[in-house]
């Protein structure tokens, strides 16, 4: 629940210039979630037959996409608060975490939207987030079939995905009014 007030306050952090915003919130979601774990997840099979030039590339643009997709999706929910209501223990080190969206202003009959976030450890027993679902829709779950769609059609090119997903950061940051939408496969 810390950890999701934290990154709220940062977004909702209406006195900061939006860069430093985007800053802040960067750090503070590099720091609590495992990037480059999901992005290799993301590449599925194509991880394997992908040079390491290229799977280095395609982590530092997922990066920026992975940072962009979170506050893309989270600022959807400003001046909302999310409320961690249980969690369920998959194995010793993999807990999901759930959470509603609380809207102060919706009405006391509004439905409630679910969140979630699957939570990992690392190898020294940090607890690290490795994917966010909203409503039902998990992430990465949904990245890797994006991703997997676009290498299908692109003959496996890893490069041209890594292409794709630095257009989709320019998309999301010039996209205004927190009304970000990520662009499928183009």
């Amino acid at each position: 629940q810390q950890n999701i007030d934290k990154g709220y306050m940062i977004l909702n952090n209406a006195s900061l210039p939006d860069d430093q915003r985007r800053m802040q919130f960067r750090n503070f979601m590099l720091g609590l979630t495992d990037v480059k774990r999901i992005g290799m997840f993301t590449l599925g099979q194509y991880a394997n037959s992908a040079s390491k030039a290229d799977i280095d590339a395609f982590n530092a643009a997922f990066t920026d996409y992975a940072v962009a997709v979170y506050e893309s999706r989270l600022g959807k929910y400003k001046g909302q608060s999310l409320k961690v209501t249980g969690s369920d223990q998959r194995a010793p080190d993999d807990v999901v975490v759930n959470a509603d969206v609380v809207n102060p202003a919706a009405p006391p009959n509004a439905p409630i939207i679910k969140a979630a976030f699957r939570v990992r450890k690392t190898s020294d027993g940090k607890p690290i987030i490795t994917d966010m679902q909203v409503e039902g829709i998990w992430l990465a779950l949904s990245q890797r079939s994006d991703f997997t769609g676009f290498l299908q059609q692109h003959g496996g090119n890893v490069s041209a995905l890594t292409d794709n997903l630095k257009m989709q950061v320019q998309q999301l940051g010039s996209d205004s009014g927190g009304k970000r939408t990520a662009a499928r496969k183009s």
